[in-house]
């Protein structure tokens, strides 16, 4: 590595003295992240959670969810496939090896949830996880 740089934020001394740590670990949880987008698992997680149902006006079919949190039907722009267990923080290198076992999970850590209660549930996580910390 050359020399660091300071910002504002933080040292930079990653990718070529561009990006913070912080940064750095952001670029590789965001590729992760996106590798999951295209886990196989994901996807049968949703089909297994699809219902066939009929638009009563247009009578055509079209596709429900079930959210396994409040138990009401959503079409699949509205529902998100959640982690039961958090995939957690990947702020080193040691964090590594469990991010990325929890995050390419099988389907008994994954329920579909709609994008409301996945907010919620995310929200109560991170409060928890800060009450942890104080």
């Amino acid at each position: 590595m050359g020399t660091t740089k300071e910002s504002g934020r933080g040292v930079k001394c990653r990718a070529g003295d561009t990006w913070t740590e912080s940064r750095y670990f952001q670029f590789i949880r965001s590729a992760l992240r996106a590798a999951w987008n295209k886990y196989p698992v994901k996807g049968q997680v949703l089909r297994a959670a699809r219902r066939s149902t009929t638009v009563s006006k247009t009578k055509k079919h079209r596709f429900e969810y079930r959210c396994a949190v409040c138990d009401k039907n959503y079409i699949g722009s509205q529902v998100q496939v959640d982690h039961i267990n958090p995939c957690g923080s990947l702020k080193t290198y040691e964090d590594l090896p469990r991010f990325v076992a929890t995050l390419f999970c099988e389907a008994d850590n994954l329920q579909v949830i709609c994008t409301t209660c996945h907010s919620d549930k995310t929200q109560a996580e991170r409060e928890a996880k800060k009450n942890a910390r104080d």
